[in-house]
C-alpha cells in the first residue's frame, strides 16, 4: 500500500515540474519577442523621403451667426372650413358624396356646384303648388275686377254726361220760366230729371269706388299668394345641400334617413388650397413677433420645414393658459393635410456656431468622423459633436476650431 502511494507522489511531482519548465520557456519566448528577436531588422542607412501629401478638397471651419429660437407646438389647419349645415327640418333622402371627395363651389364660370345631400321635399312641394294655384285665381279674379273696374267707369262717364246733359235742361227751362215762355210743370221735370242723373252719377262713383276697393285687396292677396310661393321656392331649394365653395370633403356627419335640423352640422368642408399652422403662443413672446413675419415650421411626420408667413395674431390671451393664438400661412405642398402635427420656431434672439458642410461627416455607428487637414498637409480623422444643420451646413459643438480645413467627398 505504501510503495503505490509513493509512486504516486513521484507522478505528481514530475507533473508538477514539467509545468513550471512550460511556463519558464514561454516566458523566455515572450522576452524574445518583445525584444524583436523574431522581427526582420532593417538595415543601417539614410532616412527614406516622406510621401507627397494627397491633393484632397477641403472647406474652412465657419463662424456663422444663427437666430436662437424657441419650439412652440402647433396643428395644420386650412385657413377656410365651413360646417355645412340645412336650413330648414327635414328627413334626409340621399347622400350623394363621401368622405375625402373634391367638390366644387361654383367658384368658376360656369361651373356647376356639386350636391352634398337632398332632403325630402314633398311636403315643400304640395305647399308649392297650392300656392301657384292660389296665384293663378287671383290672377283671374284680378282679372275679372279690371274689368268690372272699367265697365263703372263706362258707367260714370254716361252717368255724368246725362246730369250734365239734365242740367243744363233745367237751367234753360228755369230761364225759359222767367220769361214765361214754359210752365211750372215743364221746369219741375226738369228738376226730376236733374236730380235723378246726379243720383245716377253718385251710384256709378260708388260703383267704381267699391271695384277700385275689390282690384286693390285682390292685388294684395295675389302679392301674399306671389310671397307665398317665393317662400316654397326658396324651402325647395333649401332640400338640396350644395357646397359653399371648393374644396374637399373631410367628415361627413349625416346618413339617410336621419333629420336635419337647422344649425345642425351635416358636413364639413375645407379648402385646402391654403394651409396655415395655429399655435398657441406664450404672452411673453407676443412682442417677438411682427405680422408678415418670416417663420420657419417643422413637419414631424413629413420630416420636413417649410417657410411660413405670420397673417394673423388673434389679439385676445386664454386667461387660463396665458397664451395667444397665431396663424402661420403654408406653402402650397401636396404633402401637407389638415391636422398635422407641426413646431413653430419662434425667434428670441441669436447665436454664433461653427458649421461645415454637411457632406464632410461621416457616420460610424453613433459616432461622428471627419478628415481635417493637418499642417503636414495630411488627412487626420477627427471625432466631432454635432448639432442642428442649416441648408446644407452642420453646427460642430465640439472637435474642431474655426479656419480648420476640413475634406470633402
Amino acid at each position: 500500500m505504501s510503495t503505490e502511494s509513493n509512486a504516486e507522489k513521484k507522478q505528481a511531482s514530475r507533473k508538477e515540474l514539467a509545468k513550471g519548465l512550460g511556463v519558464l520557456t514561454l516566458l523566455i519566448v515572450l522576452m524574445m519577442w518583445l525584444a524583436g528577436t523574431f522581427v526582420d531588422k532593417v538595415e543601417p542607412g539614410p532616412a527614406t523621403s516622406k510621401p507627397e501629401s494627397p491633393k484632397v478638397k477641403t472647406q474652412r471651419v465657419e463662424r456663422r451667426i444663427y437666430p436662437l429660437t424657441i419650439d412652440q407646438v402647433g396643428t395644420v389647419r386650412a385657413q377656410t372650413e365651413a360646417k355645412v349645415s340645412s336650413r330648414i327640418m327635414a328627413q334626409v333622402k340621399d347622400v350623394l358624396v363621401k368622405e375625402g371627395d373634391h367638390v366644387n363651389g361654383g367658384n368658376e364660370s360656369g361651373s356647376q356646384r356639386t350636391i352634398l345631400a337632398q332632403l325630402q321635399d314633398a311636403d315643400i312641394k304640395a305647399r308649392l303648388h297650392q300656392a301657384e294655384a292660389q296665384v293663378n285665381a287671383l290672377e283671374r279674379a284680378q282679372e275679372a275686377g279690371k274689368a268690372k273696374l272699367g265697365a263703372a267707369r263706362a258707367q260714370v262717364e254716361a252717368a255724368r254726361a246725362r246730369r250734365d246733359q239734365t242740367l243744363g235742361d233745367y237751367r234753360r227751362y228755369e230761364d225759359l220760366r222767367r220769361s214765361e215762355a214754359a210752365t211750372g210743370q215743364q221746369v219741375e221735370h226738369a228738376r226730376a230729371q236733374k236730380d235723378a242723373s246726379e243720383a245716377n252719377l253718385s251710384a256709378a262713383n260708388q260703383d267704381v269706388r267699391a271695384a277700385e276697393s275689390d282690384v286693390k285687396r285682390i292685388q294684395a292677396q295675389r302679392e301674399e299668394a306671389e310671397a307665398a310661393v317665393a317662400e316654397a321656392r326658396i324651402m325647395l331649394s333649401h332640400t338640396v345641400i350644395q357646397a359653399p365653395f371648393t374644396g374637399r370633403l373631410i367628415r361627413k356627419l349625416v346618413d339617410v334617413g336621419d333629420m336635419a335640423s337647422p344649425g345642425q352640422p351635416l358636413f364639413v368642408i375645407e379648402n385646402a388650397s391654403q394651409l396655415e399652422l395655429q399655435a398657441f403662443l406664450s404672452e411673453s413672446l407676443i412682442p417677438l413677433i411682427d405680422l408678415g413675419q418670416a417663420m420657419e415650421v417643422q413637419i414631424d411626420a413629413l420630416n420636413r420645414t417649410f417657410p411660413g408667413v405670420l397673417r394673423e395674431i388673434v389679439p385676445r390671451s386664454d386667461p387660463a393658459t396665458r397664451t395667444v393664438l397665431i396663424k402661420v400661412t403654408l406653402p402650397r405642398d401636396p404633402d401637407l393635410v389638415n391636422g398635422l402635427f407641426g413646431r413653430l420656431a419662434v425667434p428670441y434672439g441669436q447665436y454664433e456656431a461653427l458649421v461645415i458642410p454637411g457632406n464632410a461627416v461621416r457616420e460610424v455607428g453613433q459616432l461622428s468622423l471627419v478628415e481635417v487637414l493637418g499642417f503636414d498637409g495630411y488627412p487626420q480623422r477627427r471625432f466631432v459633436t454635432l448639432g442642428p444643420t442649416h441648408d446644407g451646413l452642420v453646427e460642430v459643438l465640439s472637435g474642431l476650431q474655426e479656419n480648420e480645413g476640413v475634406v470633402l467627398p
